[in-house]
């Protein structure tokens, strides 16, 4: 009888699997080791593995039971063979070590466990040959977790009944709690799975099932046996047991079956993604020139996970909000999350699969990538969309408010342990990454740029790369194509990617006939500390400047290098009466701030014919110069003049940028005495959008104005209490309750800003209304727009009860959007306080409801929490209560990069009011926002009227 055989015998699974936790749990002595060093030694390196698990789906015995062969490659003799492995208990006598030449068995020493390091140690009793290849094989038992990471288990109803599905999310890295492993990107291999199920079940894995065979002695069981893996990455291994249903995608482009898996009753909403998938598929495939190299493509959407996807080779993983859509129900917001999602993963299997980052210290090489390309995906299959358009303020200056801060970090980032590896999955990573490529693709040129992609691709095809791989492809096609760079594409990309931050670009003009300037590169720093690293280390990049005067024709290129603080350039092309804007379309990775005179200029230009300038460039300067006058560089009473023409705009980008850097000012100046002055003003800008757009919709509005539309309603309903917006919303929920319509006839574009007022204006009655239709709803991205509007609530008894209802398994709040009912109570004026107190009093609940779960992209998930504490933070008070808690739970939250940036970004706000409060309540005394304070272009206004006529139509209901 093989190891394996006695394993699944029907009598003793059971007896098994408790004699295993029970008494292996302690085989061996931890070594004495730091828990730092969590790298595997490199002795070994795997060739391929054969994996045999039957996960028990079963209430009272949620285990995965397993059996495992890996061949491995003897590097340097030794008799230690160390592995990845975490919550899993090894049968140690079943373990095996084979010559493969001699067919030799290799008599096992001991099993060293070190938890810690997430690694075990086979101790041989004689040493293994250097140059010999070993088949490893051993008999274990893992658990099938709640913990959303692993090899875990996931429920939902269907109904009435609850239903259980295995699951996989090995990113990163987490193949070791499902099976031992060399659990390292850069330790490739060919995996042959086998998966045991129950026959009423079906299962997927990474590649087509081959077959399925009756499971001896367990009769309600079958094994499907799998073709085996290309060579990839352990953490890229996929598999799923369900009773999920397949619906082949019908796209006329599938060169490869498309299928997406769901639960049965969600099939009708998988027409969308298997529309686009393949669609998108085939446009990366022109893109890189190179085929997608397997045979399928599955697309699952999954009740319970961490992430919004994982892109396992042949098997995406869903959150089921990121994949599935209802044509009449879904928003504009979810559809095109949902192209985006699917433009990402499946860019991944270019960026990641076939080309892997060495070690997750560059994770960026697919992550930066894989961002960059769902906007390029995305825009293939939904050109209305423009992602172009949204870049900048999605994601460019998303990434700016974290990279402003000295606790960011750099792309290059090494780790020195397991625990804080999911935390290299944030904002840097993903949007900074994206921004580098997106600035070089554009100084390069998009043509150059793409065979240098193809370059790349192929010449590390199946294996690993580091960042100098990369910049070898790029230059190799640079110098074909015959680009002029002022260094090689190592000297001016390293800078970006090793230190953290970005450049702060002042342009100081030489006037009075002289037509050329000053130009000075410098980090730029929201606040600075007196432990500031600004004193030991150089911060210069080597910079691709674009500037103009007239966007109408093509702009003006230069370069600062890495050696110059500053450059003088002899000609701007511009007269001492013409503004330049420096940094065409926005994209560069830079901020740029001007002298008073050409800031006069570009006012003048904003409020005589802002469409001069185009929405991109827009956007950039509201950003910019916003932020720079929060850290002192140019005054409040300049930035905010740039608003004032926001009375005229009708553009979505600018809107954004607007929305989100007035955002701050309204949540630093909320709860002072003067706050009154701050809401006239903003009304002054913000109901003629609103009047523009209008509070209906209609059937002829574009993707970006429904957008728009939302930025108005957000606030004209919710921060300005417009009383005609709070109206329309509370006339159509009270409908709503009444039963006189549906939410089937709520536009779902509008459905999360009329619950979100109604809630906000109304008392335990609304919020109770919307937390039922929440509970009833089986929409996934229309359960989320409710819940969001929930935490809207101004009560503070609601409030904190939805926060106990958060740790409540019962509460029908999956695991996975907890975080987000958190985020947003905390980002409520109200409720940020009631769950700032919640946290401190409550924490040894919270922490223990969370325990295990480390979400995704944040570590622990109690770091994440915290961290959406900190940006409505406004008083000492608050900080004072925000640093207690901190130290008072130093153990969780210390070493946290997101703890330190909010607690960085905490004192700074605090700062600002003690610095700007005064200054801009000053300026706001001042402003009467009337059709006479903007110098207005009579032939512009005519314009603007006819657009508020068009713009005022429909109704409140689905067209």
């Amino acid at each position: 009888m093989q190891p394996w055989d006695f394993l699944f015998k029907r009598d003793c699974v059971i007896s098994f699997v408790i004699f295993l936790l029970i008494f292996f749990q302690n085989w061996g002595t931890a070594l004495t080791a730091d828990e730092g060093d969590m790298r595997l030694p490199k002795n070994f390196l795997p060739i391929s593995y054969d994996i045999k698990l039957i996960p028990i789906i079963e209430e009272g015995n949620f285990t995965t039971i397993g059996y495992i062969e890996i061949l491995v490659d003897c590097l340097e003799t030794t008799s230690n063979i160390s592995m990845n492995s975490a919550d899993i208990t090894i049968n140690q006598p079943s373990i095996l070590v084979t010559n493969l030449f001699s067919q030799d068995t290799v008599e096992v020493a001991d099993l060293i466990l070190e938890p810690d390091r997430q690694i075990v140690t086979i101790q041989l009793a004689t040493q293994i040959l250097s140059g010999q290849q070993y088949k490893i094989s051993m008999n274990f038992v893992a658990v099938l977790n709640n913990e959303l990471r692993g090899f875990y288990r996931s429920t939902y109803e269907e109904e009435g009944v609850t239903k259980y599905l295995a699951v996989t999310q090995f990113s990163a890295p987490d193949a070791r709690r499902s099976f031992p492993c060399f659990d390292e990107p850069n330790m490739k291999a060919e995996f042959t799975i086998t998966l045991g199920r129950k026959k009423t079940m079906s299962s997927n894995s990474n590649m087509p099932r081959i077959k399925t065979e009756p499971m001896q002695d367990m009769e309600d069981y079958v094994w499907d046996f799998y073709q085996t893996t290309v060579k990839m990455s352990s953490y890229l291994v996929g598999m799923m047991v369900s009773e999920f249903a397949g619906t082949p995608s019908e796209s006329e482009l599938n060169r490869v079956p498309f299928t997406i898996w769901t639960r049965p009753s969600l099939t009708k909403l998988t027409k969308y993604a298997g529309n686009i998938g393949p669609q998108i598929m085939k446009y990366l495939e022109y893109y890189t020139q190179i085929d997608y190299p397997l045979p399928k493509v599955d697309m699952a959407a999954i009740p319970d996970f961490a992430a919004g996807a994982m892109e396992n080779w042949g098997h995406i993983n869903f959150k089921e909000a990121d994949l599935l859509i209802d044509e009449q129900r879904s928003s504009e917001v979810a559809k095109q999350r949902v192209a985006e999602v699917t433009g990402h993963e499946l860019a991944h299997f270019w960026f990641g699969n076939l080309v892997t980052h060495d070690f997750w210290n560059l994770v960026w090489l697919k992550e930066g990538f894989s961002r960059y390309f769902q906007y390029i995906g995305a825009d293939s299959v939904e050109p209305g969309f423009q992602m172009d358009e949204q870049f900048g303020v999605a994601t460019l200056q998303s990434v700016f408010r974290v990279d402003s801060l000295e606790s960011s970090r750099p792309l290059d980032f090494g780790v020195n342990n397991s625990a804080s590896l999911n935390t290299l999955f944030d904002v840097v990573v993903y949007d900074k990454g994206a921004s580098i490529v997106r600035m070089m693709a554009n100084f390069l040129g998009h043509e150059s740029f793409r065979h240098s992609m193809t370059r790349y691709l192929h010449s590390r095809a199946y294996g690993n790369a580091v960042q100098d791989d990369l910049w070898q492809a790029i230059q190799e096609q640079a110098d074909i194509d015959g680009l002029t760079l002022p260094a090689t594409v190592k000297a001016i990309m390293d800078p970006w990617t090793i230190k953290m931050g970005y450049p702060l670009i002042t342009v100081a003009r030489n006037y009075g006939g002289s037509v050329g300037g000053k130009i000075t590169q410098g980090r730029f720093l929201l606040r600075k500390s007196a432990n500031s690293t600004e004193d030991t280390t150089v911060y210069r990049w080597f910079v691709p400047l674009t500037f103009t005067n007239d966007f109408t024709l093509p702009h003006r290129s230069i370069w600062i290098s890495d050696t110059e603080d500053s450059m003088s350039v002899a000609n701007l092309f511009a007269a001492d009466d013409q503004w330049v804007v420096f940094n065409v379309g926005q994209v560069g990775y830079y901020r740029v701030s001007y002298d008073d005179t050409n800031y006069d200029l570009i006012l003048k230009q904003l409020s005589e014919d802002y469409t001069a300038i185009p929405p991109k460039n827009r956007a950039q300067l509201l950003d910019d110069t916003l932020t720079i006058a929060r850290a002192n560089i140019v005054s409040y009473e300049k930035a905010l003049d740039l608003t004032k023409y926001l009375a005229l705009e009708r553009d979505y980008a600018p809107w954004t940028a607007a929305a989100n850097a007035l955002d701050f000012i309204d949540i630093m100046l909320y709860g002072f005495a003067d706050f009154n002055e701050w809401k006239d003003y903003m009304s002054g800008l913000v109901i003629p959008l609103y009047q523009y757009v209008g509070f209906d919709e209609g059937a002829q509005d574009t993707h970006l104005f429904v957008y728009t539309r939302t930025h108005a309603i957000h606030w004209a309903c919710f921060k300005l209490d417009n009383a005609d917006c709070v109206q329309h919303a509370d006339d159509v929920y009270s409908s709503w309750m009444s039963s006189i319509i549906t939410e089937n006839d709520i536009s779902p574009n509008l459905l999360r800003l009329i619950s979100c007022t109604a809630i906000s204006n109304g008392g335990n009655p609304e919020w109770t209304f919307g937390y039922q239709k929440y509970l009833a709803s089986t929409l996934a991205n229309e359960k989320l727009e409710l819940l969001k509007a929930m935490t809207c609530a101004k009560d503070p008894d609601i409030i904190y009860h939805m926060l106990e209802l958060m740790i409540d398994e019962t509460s029908g709040i999956r695991l996975q959007d907890a975080n987000t009912l958190f985020s947003s109570i905390a980002s409520n004026p109200i409720g940020h306080g009631v769950a700032l107190d919640f946290l401190i009093t409550r924490w040894d609940e919270v922490n223990s409801y969370f325990s295990g779960y480390v979400g995704f992209g944040g570590g622990s998930s109690m770091p994440g929490l915290f961290r959406s504490l900190c940006d409505r933070v406004n008083t000492n008070d608050q900080l004072t209560k925000l640093i207690k808690l901190r130290d008072d739970h130093f153990d969780v939250l210390g070493s946290s990069k997101s703890v330190k940036q909010g607690v960085e970004l905490a004192q700074s706000n605090v700062l600002w009011v003690e610095q700007h409060y005064s200054e801009v309540i000053t300026w706001l005394k001042k402003q009467k926002i009337t059709s006479s304070s903007v110098a207005i272009n009579p032939n512009y206004l005519a314009m603007t009227v006819l657009a508020f006529i068009g713009g005022a139509r429909s109704t409140f209901f689905r067209i």
